[in-house]
């Protein structure tokens, strides 16, 4: 294929069919084109906003999802607009915001996005609606022989990368619009409200973008980060409206409305028009490498003049594959580049520039350009494996098609469960609805560490209109406990020891956070204490920034770990593990057929007892070394299972194992539980007992990986027969006889994958799901 022809998106697959040193492709979908809708606002915009909009953006119209988000906006409304990648969602936030600053200049709104990249993409386009309008306030910074005076502009940015002069002029003098992410929410921000009475005393609008990202720990740390901007914005007389945006998720007012603790309007139905876009489904395992098919399919589509992106799993795979296009094809390595967090942030957005103006024409990247930096239109989207939820392969393939041109996204599937699953069944991939996003404001550390915050903030009262703090009062008494806190019964209110305490709780982890630094304490990374054992055990070899480096030292009083440089490495570790559960409470139960699955608290302990060296290539273990450091016990959500003594008789008598069946059953599970929830299955952990001695029977246990839980496992509870349906159906079409990396096994096995028997596990499901046993493999 020649670089120089014209060709369009439906011969390029015509050729990607013929090739032979490919795989064939598995099924081709074709999604419909979307015509344009258009709709009117109920009341007209003022004279300056609609010029703005025609002169400086070319917009007259708007498309019925952004009228009608507008106008719920303008009633007072929270809202949630989950419409697809490149619909125009900021307009429905944007257009109020000025709007609501022509008609009062004091007002002031606060956007929150999860990255940094974000705050710079959403500044231009802020900046260029603006422009020209009398609201316009533009920044100064004249470069003179003794200083540099600037003042702060419509529209600024405040995050880590704004240097502390700047930041000091922004409090100061607040911009109509500040753009931030969680983190200085909480850091500087909420903790330092009285340095922004200004700006909350009159705060309007919280935009929230990319609300689909806040799940799990990060989701639930941001809720208690919002809700103590809701405190003290109404400490200083401000009540705003919340706007949120999401890509598809199963659940968006849920969510919003969790994260926030407000109600919420959604506005879901989308006016955007998109192209005709061609879905393949390409299978090279177990034949051939997927990182090899998705490099030739990257190269031709490049090579044939298409805008390509192709999205990876991990770091590694992004930098290889641009390494190998780069040697193989010295005629396009100009034109490509690669991208991954771990860039500094001038290199990130030369990036951006590069593929917005054309001067790129393919980019390989981790997720790190999953959410919405615009960077111009893309013809081509190859996944590299399956993204692990539906949302999110939408998400990602929505990057291509933006111009209404047909496109073409390809999913090349690598051995995991979940990619052969739908190799198999890709009409289930496209009939799937999306997955919930789950968080639990409830979360013990959690809500304890922020329960702290808020109470340095403003005192906590029983009369506290955002938090209840008559229901949390057992968590403040621990507090008090800790000498963190006081309770003065006459006024009735909780008030601090200290005066700062934010510094001390990284919202994007739960428990303690231990430092990873060289011998001479250079700072390399952070690690939460729910994985510290698993991955920085001593001996354990951490990738960071492209570098690996040997744990020598896992100090758990200092909460450090120490590495040295390990120059070439050719093997990585996995830690070998034991786990017990205790179950702690019973919180709910559910019947299926003749089973009980309970929901409840869980005491977990797991223990690392060693750690395989691996081959860094093939996966091969190239020795074991044992560990005795002291075991990591947490509490959180899981649910269990008791397992009939008679039903695995049977199993025992079709000759399949019993532990060896528990143990698929635990892994199957835990693989499939992703289809429902927004989640990695790094996010659970699961363990299986021939016989538990608390419950007196044979047990299966799944539970949230994390201290106090995140609302996973509930969210499995809530749709357990369609969970376990499909943890069935993952196992039963696959082909293997026994086990494989495509249905039961688990690259994280404390156990190494051993014993494992899809047979029995087959059985069992079946049993449970009232099915009988038929198409078992024998």
């Amino acid at each position: 294929m020649s670089g120089k022809a014209e060709m369009d998106i439906n011969t390029l697959i015509k050729e990607i069919k013929k090739r032979r040193d490919l795989p064939g492709v598995v099924h081709h979908e074709v999604i419909a084109e979307h015509k344009p809708r258009y709709g009117r606002l109920t009341r007209p915009l003022p004279g300056e906003a609609e010029r703005a909009l025609s002169e400086n953006l070319g917009i007259k119209t708007f498309y019925t999802h952004q009228a009608e988000g507008m106008d719920l906006v303008r009633e007072g409304r929270n809202v949630v607009v989950m419409t697809p990648t490149a619909s125009g969602k900021s307009l429905v936030y944007n257009v109020p915001v000025i709007e609501s600053l022509l008609e009062d200049p004091t007002s002031h709104a606060l956007y929150i996005f999860p990255l940094k990249g974000l705050e710079q993409d959403q500044l231009r386009a802020f900046n260029k609606l603006a422009e020209g309008l009398p609201i316009e306030r533009a920044g100064v910074e004249a470069t003179g022989k003794k200083r540099k005076a600037y003042t702060p502009g419509v529209c600024e940015i405040y995050d880590g990368d704004t240097t502390a002069y700047r930041r000091k002029k922004i409090r100061e003098t607040p911009p109509s619009v500040v753009l931030t992410n969680p983190d200085m929410l909480h850091l500087a921000i909420n903790a330092y409200h009285d340095k922004w009475e200004g700006f909350l005393g009159n705060l309007k609008y919280v935009i929230i973008d990319e609300v689909h990202t806040y799940r799990g720990v990060f989701g639930s740390h941001v809720a208690h980060v919002l809700r103590r901007l809701r405190r003290v914005a109404a400490r200083y007389g401000s009540s705003p409206v919340f706007i949120a945006c999401s890509a598809t998720i199963a659940n968006p007012a849920e969510l919003a409305g969790t994260l926030t603790g407000l109600d919420f309007e959604v506005v879901s139905t989308s006016g955007a028009p998109m192209g005709k876009r061609n879905f393949l489904f390409i299978n090279p395992y177990p034949d051939m490498s997927p990182y090899t098919v998705a490099t030739k399919l990257f190269t031709a589509s490049v090579k044939a003049g298409f805008k390509t992106i192709a999205f990876t799993k991990a770091r590694k795979i992004t930098e290889l594959m641009h390494t190998r296009i780069k040697e193989s094809e010295p005629g396009i390595r100009e034109r490509i580049c690669s991208y991954r967090a771990g860039f500094l942030p001038e290199e990130r957005r030369d990036i951006e520039r590069r593929l917005f103006s054309g001067e790129l024409n393919g980019v390989i990247s981790t997720s790190a350009l999953e959410l919405g930096v615009d960077i111009g239109g893309l013809d081509v989207c190859i996944l590299v494996g399956y993204p692990g939820t539906i949302s999110s392969t939408w998400q990602r393939s929505g990057r291509v098609g933006r111009t209404g041109k047909d496109s073409l996204i390809i999913m090349v599937a690598i051995s995991d469960a979940l990619d052969q699953y739908f190799m198999r069944n890709p009409s289930d991939f496209f009939g799937r609805n999306v997955e919930a996003a789950v968080l639990d404001t409830e979360n013990a550390p959690i809500l304890k560490s922020h329960l702290l915050c808020a109470s340095t903030e403003a005192f906590l009262k029983s009369t506290d209109r955002v938090y209840d703090v008559k229901r949390f009062e057992p968590v403040l008494r621990e507090l008090e406990k800790e000498g963190k806190i006081r309770y003065w019964e006459k006024g009735d209110i909780w008030y601090p020891r200290q005066r700062y305490p934010h510094r001390e709780v990284s919202i994007r982890e739960t428990g303690e956070t231990f430092l990873i630094t060289e011998r001479d304490g250079r700072l390399i990374g952070e690690s939460s204490s729910s994985r510290v054992l698993y991955e920085l055990h001593p001996g354990a070899i951490y990738l960071h920034g492209g570098a690996h480096y040997r744990v020598i030292k896992l100090d758990y009083g200092e909460r450090r770990v120490t590495v040295v440089a390990a120059e070439d490495v050719n093997y990585y570790t996995n830690a070998i593990t034991a786990e017990e559960t205790e179950i702690l409470s019973v919180r709910d139960k559910r019947g299926l057929n003749d089973l009980t699955i309970n929901l409840g608290s869980l005491k977990v302990t797991e223990t690392v007892t060693g750690f395989w060296k691996k081959d860094i290539f093939t996966g091969e273990r190239l020795g074991e070394h044992p560990l005795k450091p002291p075991p990591s016990v947490f509490t959180t959500i899981g649910i269990w299972m008791k397992v009939d003594a008679g039903l695995l008789e049977e199993v025992e008598e079709k000759g399949f194992g019993t532990a060896g069946s528990l143990h698929a059953l635990e892994h199957a599970a835990i693989a499939a539980l992703p289809l429902y929830a927004l989640c990695d299955r790094m996010d659970l952990g699961g363990v299986s007992y021939a016989f538990n001695h608390e419950l007196g029977s044979p047990a299966v246990f799944i539970y949230d990986g994390h201290e106090g839980g995140v609302g996973l496992t509930k969210r499995g509870f809530e749709c357990v027969e369609d969970w376990f349906a499909s943890t069935l159906k993952l196992m039963d079409e696959c082909p293997c006889e026994v086990a494989c990396t495509s249905c039961t096994q688990d690259p994280k096995c404390g156990s190494g994958n051993d014993p494992l028997d899809k047979r029995g596990a087959i059985f069992i499901l079946k049993r449970w799901l009232g099915r009988g046993d038929k198409k078992i493999i024998s």
